[in-house]
Formats: C-alpha cells, structure tokens, sequence
C-alpha cells in the first residue's frame, strides 16, 4: 500500500449512478448549463439559509439535490460505514432507523453495502416532498432495501439493535429527540465546520452517560483532547473523491470542486464493546508540512497529540487521513508530539 494524504478513494457503485441518472431523465433533464444554473440556486440557497430544509417546492430543487448534492452525501457514508462494518457485526444490526431521511442518502448508500443484508429500514423526513420523491425513486430502481416510511411522531419504539442514522440532522433535530436513548448503535454525520465539529464531540459526555461506548473515530472514553486543549480545533475525516464522467462534467459549470470531502462523524453503541482497536490512534488531521519537519495530528487519549517526522530522518510518511494506528508507544514522546524515528514500529490500516 503507497503511503497517500487521504484515506480510502469513493466513487459512485453502477447501481448508485443508474438511480441518479434514470431520475434526471424521468425530471426531463440532462448535464448542462441549465442544470449547474439549478446547483447554483439551491448552493446560493443553502448559504443564505443556513439551517434551513431544502425547498422543495422550487423547481431547482430536485434537480439540482439528486444530481449533486446527493452524490455527495452518498460518497461520505459509503466511506463512514467502512467504519460501521468495522466496528459492528451485521448480526448485531436489527434494523435501521434514518431520521431526516431526505430523499434517501442512507437507503442508496445501504443499497451498495453488500455486507449488511436488506432489513427494515425506517425513514424519518419532516419534508413531505421529500418523502414522496424519496417512496417514487425506490420504486423505480431495482432496490433490495425497502423503506418504510413513519412520522417523527410515531408510537414505534426501536428494536433491540435497533442503529440510527443522523445524516446532517442530528444537531438539528436533537431537541425533538426523546428515542436516541432507546438504540442500540447511533451513526451521526454532520457537516465539517468548527461549530458542528466541537458541538458533535460535545456529545459524547451525555452519550456515555446514557451508556454508549464512542466506537469512531473515537478510540477511547476519555475526554475529547480537543475540547479540552483547544478553543479552535476540531475532528473531522477528509476522502479523496473520484467521481464518474458525468459528474466531472457537471463540476466543470460549476465554481466548485470536490477532489476531497470533509464530514464530522461519531459512531457509539450500547451493546459493543470494541476490543480490537481500544487505546489505539487515529488520525484525525492533515498532513502539516513544517520547517524540517512533518506533523500529523491524531487521538488516542485525553492529550493532543502529533505524530512527527523530523526531515533528517528521509521521506516522511503520509499515513490517510483517519486511519488507525498501533505502535505509537514505539515513538519518543517531545512535548505533544511523537517522534517517529527509523526504529519506531509504527503500523496502520485505513
């Protein structure tokens, strides 16, 4: 394996880029300028309404979201259920409950996650329109998972291993939540900013007061070193992206391009315990290039930390962005940073 800044590389499955496709069809539109007009609008939409649901009453709206900024969205948990996979056996997931479902990021992500067979998956949208074009796309496509779709106000109560998922809702629907207390597993994305980073981290404390265990990208209980050393800092992962030709198409109308996603993410369960990986490090930032040498921020207890490379050693390594490692013990602690010398046995996988 080459040494890369970035973890694991997402791409969109056939099956993925066959729903896309069929939906802009079945909208009467195609890849062109009139449809990165479209993006634009709902782009320039979200940044003058921050927080705000999609309009989907506009006509760009749909459009625009199945086309970009669901991709988008798929791309980022295809790469956080490698973590799920990793961290929770298939036979421990019962069922799946998705809240502000939208138009079905989770279902088409579950779609191509072949080591987690169909089971019931509920879908939570407060947005009608959502909800109707979300019931009419998996009833056009070939999908294996079939979704149920249930009010915010039902009497449904989770299974025991019953995992939910918070797609970029969490920190916004987490006040009209009384059931998070009642899963198994949580899964919560949410965007990469500053803010929603330290606030996500934030909630580890009541989490594990409720009994959670944080699974990822958290490999320990202890505080959040960068809640408690810094009023700056915060966790987020960064994938390399490598998207298909129609997309790259679409990118080049637009202004903005993404060869790297950013995302803030937490996976904590009440009935695993992870062992393989407890007291290990994770990387948790980028690659600082520095006068002589080389750091990487990462985690694995209460104290924040840096992996470092002085130059006069040779080619620093570029350990992915999120991987874990062991060996840390190997390095010489200076200050906050571990050296890694020749010596160092420093291993890692993404």
């Amino acid at each position: 394996m080459r040494w890369k800044d970035f973890g694991m590389v997402q791409s969109f499955t056939p099956r993925f880029e066959r729903m896309v496709l069929s939906a802009l069809d079945d909208l009467g539109r195609k890849i062109d300028a009139s449809l990165a007009r479209d993006v634009m609008a709902l782009s320039d939409f979200y940044l003058a309404h921050p927080g705000v649901h999609t309009p989907w009453h506009e006509p760009f709206a749909r459009p625009a979201y199945v086309s970009y900024f669901q991709p988008l969205n798929y791309a980022r948990l295809r790469a956080v259920f490698n973590e799920l996979k990793r961290f929770l056996p298939p036979e421990t997931i019962r069922e799946v409950w998705d809240f502000g479902s939208g138009i079905g990021a989770t279902h088409w992500a579950l779609e191509d996650e072949d080591w987690l067979p169909p089971r019931p998956l509920y879908c939570l949208e407060r947005a009608r329109e959502a909800t109707e074009y979300h019931r009419r796309l998996a009833g056009s496509t070939d999908a294996r998972w079939t979704p149920e779709f249930i009010s915010l106000q039902s009497r449904r109560r989770p299974e025991p291993g019953a995992l939910a998922v918070f797609s970029y809702s969490f920190l916004e629907m987490r006040d009209a939540l009384p059931l998070w207390q009642e899963f198994e597993h949580i899964l919560i994305l949410e965007p990469s900013t500053r803010e929603c980073g330290r606030q996500l981290q934030a909630w580890r404390v009541p989490f594990m007061d409720k009994g959670f265990t944080p699974l990822a990208p958290c490999t320990h209980a202890s505080d959040c070193p960068l809640l408690l050393h810094s009023n700056k800092d915060w966790c987020h992962a960064r994938i390399a992206l490598e998207p298909p030709e129609w997309f790259q198409t679409l990118e080049s109308l637009l202004p903005m391009k993404n060869r790297t996603l950013t995302y803030s993410y937490l996976l904590l369960s009440r009935g695993v315990r992870d062992e393989a990986w407890r007291g290990a490090a994770r990387v948790i930032g980028d690659t600082l290039e520095e006068r002589g040498k080389t750091r990487q921020m990462i985690c694995r207890g209460p104290e924040r930390e840096f992996l470092s490379w002085l130059h006069r050693h040779g080619e620093p390594a570029r350990i992915p962005s999120g991987a874990l490692l062991r060996g840390t013990e190997s390095c010489t602690l200076k200050g906050s940073e571990l050296r890694v010398e020749p010596s160092s046995g420093i291993e890692w996988t993404e």
